[in-house]
């Protein structure tokens, strides 16, 4: 019954009753599993195949919208990872956000005092190293990845409904890594211990596999912490707030002594390393290219991108926090305390946690942009009058603004501003005023840059050869638009694009422009030009709101299912 509701109809269930199926669920759940991980139960193996999955599912859905007791606030995690001053953070954002590397060093007297450090360095088991490795890698299940723009967890639960629960994949869950020494090029290529695409449903076994791999030289990395833990949870759920962010993504890292891990790289997003345990040696290199990375997008080459004799060197200790921003390349090994104690036996091992700032399109300047756009045409459709003498003009917007959307676009690959993050929605101290007062700068200069930069003939030539070649892959971007309220009609016609399958449109487009080019290029310049000048900021920050609403809704109920799934039941 569970399973065939639709998921909004759950909410409706009492918490505590909801509290104590869950545990009984999982308590059958984990026997389940138990059972299937067996190779001396091929009998009542046999008897579970038909629906293994059923009970997976009810715990997740009976999970997404129970209360958590785990919870910070944005301030709380400010504090722990910038500083306990606002102009700490202040000064982060101004100075180093996206532009450079930073180092929070922390007293080892006042780490007990920090609530957060303590909390997560209490989640693990740090007697021994094999402790340790049992402590985050026992009873895992695999996380697979739901799409960055879908918000409608039914389709997420149709899409894996018979593999939910399943056992870890190597690579999409874990990898177990070492990178040896430099070759002779500069950087070291990565050794793994696992085939990929591995799984291991025998988890005991798994476990004994990756503690035989530390003892090798190879390090651990175990991705999704945050739907593994409720204290990661918390803290990555904080610092989504504190950035204005949907989500923030948190792996975990061990490494043995003297091992490097990853092989030298950059990342497509920032991040924040936090050393929980040991030492580790980080070399970073400053970012060489002007346009940062996008998510998701191919990485390039290194070469030619560091100097191995350069690069700026720090060891991290235990509570140290580092910033990382994306396109810079760096590399990590194991750190040794030759003064250590040799009772301490893990003492020069390393565990760190990363959290990962991914910055999606609808949250960079870009996106705020297209929201922006989006805004100020639904707001001509409200005020526009089929029998005025712009009404051609305005039958039309539509298809001026599409084009003009995908005009940004092609600007963002030469334009820095459009590609940084959009913390217009960031829960910040109400006192640090000049980061909020840069936002409506920055928008007052990028919509001055698309006036001045954004051409008619490039957008045109990218929509004719995709209708050309019946080819909308170009255009899949603009999918999340979808999100955004669209009138249902203007002058008695469908007005509605569907931004998933803009093929259409984009054919309706190149008619309306092929009987005068000429004339169709300035009444794009016209419609451009008007949208540049009464753009309202206020509207499209409204919006920008509404939509991290929806994708933070998402993701948390994504987040719950997931703890569930690892036996953290909120209560």
């Amino acid at each position: 019954m569970v399973n065939s509701c639709k998921v909004d109809k759950l909410h409706n269930l009492q918490q505590e009753l909801v509290r104590k199926v869950m545990h009984l669920l999982y308590e059958v759940w984990s026997k389940v599993r138990l059972l299937q991980s067996s190779a001396d139960c091929s009998n009542g193996k046999d008897q579970l195949q038909s629906r293994p999955y059923e009970i997976s599912e009810a715990i997740f859905r009976l999970s997404m919208d129970l209360a958590y007791p785990a919870h910070l606030e944005p301030d709380e995690v400010r504090k722990s990872f910038f500083g306990q001053t606002e102009s700490d953070f202040e000064k982060f954002a101004l100075m180093y956000w996206e532009n450079s590397p930073y180092l929070y060093r922390k007293k080892q007297s006042g780490l007990e005092g920090d609530a957060v450090f303590t909390a997560l360095h209490n989640a693990f088991d740090l007697r021994t190293p094999d402790a340790i490795i049992e402590s985050f890698i026992q009873d895992l299940v695999s996380c697979p990845a739901i799409a960055s723009d879908e918000l409608n967890i039914n389709s997420f639960l149709d899409e894996v409904h018979d593999s939910l629960g399943a056992a870890v994949k190597y690579r999409q869950d874990v990898r177990v890594v070492r990178t040896p020494d430099q070759t002779s090029t500069g950087s070291g290529i990565e050794e793994h211990f696992f085939d990929d695409g591995t799984v291991f449903p025998d988890a005991t076994a798994f476990v004994e596999k990756c503690k035989g791999a530390i003892r090798n030289g190879f390090s651990i990395a175990l991705r999704g912490m945050e739907f593994r833990s409720e204290k990661v949870a918390a803290i990555a759920s904080a610092l989504a707030d504190l950035f204005g962010q949907p989500s923030v993504g948190a792996n975990i890292y061990y490494s043995p002594p003297r091992s490097q891990g990853l092989a030298r790289h950059y990342d497509d997003h920032c991040v924040l390393v936090w050393q929980l345990l040991g030492r580790k040696k980080w070399k970073i290199w400053p970012n060489t290219k002007s346009i940062l990375p996008r998510l998701y997008e191919p990485f390039h080459s290194l070469d030619g991108l560091v100097d191995d004799r350069g690069g700026r060197v720090e060891v991290l200790r235990e509570g140290d926090i580092m910033y990382v921003p994306r396109g810079h390349v760096h590399e990590a090994c194991t750190d040794i305390d030759e003064g250590e104690s040799e009772v301490n036996a893990s003492a020069n091992y390393s565990l760190h946690l990363t959290l990962a700032i991914e910055v999606e399109l609808p949250f960079e300047w870009e996106g705020f942009t297209h929201i922006a756009l989006h805004c100020w045409l639904e707001e001509q459709k409200l005020v526009g009058s089929s029998g005025s003498v712009e009404s051609r003009m305005e039958e039309q917007a539509p298809l001026f603004a599409l084009l003009l959307h995908v005009a940004i676009r092609l600007l963002s690959d030469k334009d820095p501003t459009l590609r940084k993050t959009c913390m217009v929605a960031a829960k910040l101290p109400s006192s640090i005023k000049s980061v909020r007062s840069s936002h409506r700068s920055i928008f007052d200069e990028i919509l001055d840059n698309i006036d001045r930069n954004c051409g008619f003939e490039d957008a045109l030539r990218s929509v004719e050869l995709a209708v050309k070649e019946r080819n909308d892959e170009p255009f899949q971007w603009m999918c999340w638009l979808r999100h955004l309220p669209q009138q249902q009609q203007q002058h008695g016609r469908s007005s509605r694009i569907d931004f998933c399958d803009v093929l259409g449109p984009l054919e309706e487009l190149l008619d309306m422009f092929s009987s005068d080019r000429e004339r169709a290029s300035a009444d794009f310049a016209d419609f451009k030009s008007r949208f540049c000048r009464r753009a309202m900021y206020d509207d499209a920050c409204s919006e920008f709101e509404a939509l991290l609403v929806l994708y933070r809704a998402g993701r948390t109920r994504y987040t719950k299912g997931m703890l569930a799934l690892h036996g953290k039941h909120g209560g």
